[in-house]
């Protein structure tokens, strides 16, 4: 007689509906009613939902138009390279690059938040980084190294205020 309490050959054995999952938990999504597994649940305070559930219930949090990724790299760009060239001119030696770098990033993160009006977005971060990555090189240009410094600083501070970190 078979053990009643072995689900390795059972035929109601469950199993994700997803692909590359490894299955067989029995877990189901408390707000869909899908099969999940524990790689693509998401643990909530009031049971596991599915990726695909948390990520609907996360873009309502997200207001930003197309428009605006455009906006937040061009003007992160204009403010790194305006203010990054006038700190380089100005104070050549390359201590002052760790300690007004930070503040730099801080000042163009508030900016660009300013600039796109307040809103929110998935990929806000992308495009806030790609245009601070290019006004870096620019920087270089004029000065490899406080230009690396002050721009790899001042792009670590601004970044790390449009993170926004989902589990999903």
């Amino acid at each position: 007689m078979a053990n009643p309490f072995d689900r390795t050959e059972s035929p109601e054995r469950i199993f994700c509906g997803k692909a590359n999952c490894p299955g067989s938990t029995g877990l189901k999504c408390y707000r869909t009613g899908v099969l999940i597994c524990m790689k693509c649940a998401v643990k909530t305070p009031v049971g596991y939902i599915s990726k695909e559930a948390a990520r609907e219930q996360a873009d309502k949090y997200f207001n930003i138009a197309s428009y605006d990724y455009i906006i937040a790299a061009v003007v992160a760009f204009a403010a790194l390279l305006i203010g990054g060239g006038l700190v380089i001119m100005i104070l050549p030696f390359f201590l002052f690059m760790f300690i007004i770098g930070g503040a730099l990033g801080g000042g163009i993160a508030e900016i660009v938040w300013r600039a796109i009006r307040f809103k929110r977005g998935r990929y806000t971060t992308y495009a806030v980084g790609s245009g601070l990555v290019a006004a870096t090189l620019c920087l270089m240009v004029l000065s490899p190294f406080n230009g690396f410094i002050l721009g790899g600083i001042a792009t670590s501070v601004a970044l790390s205020r449009f993170r926004f970190g989902l589990r999903i």
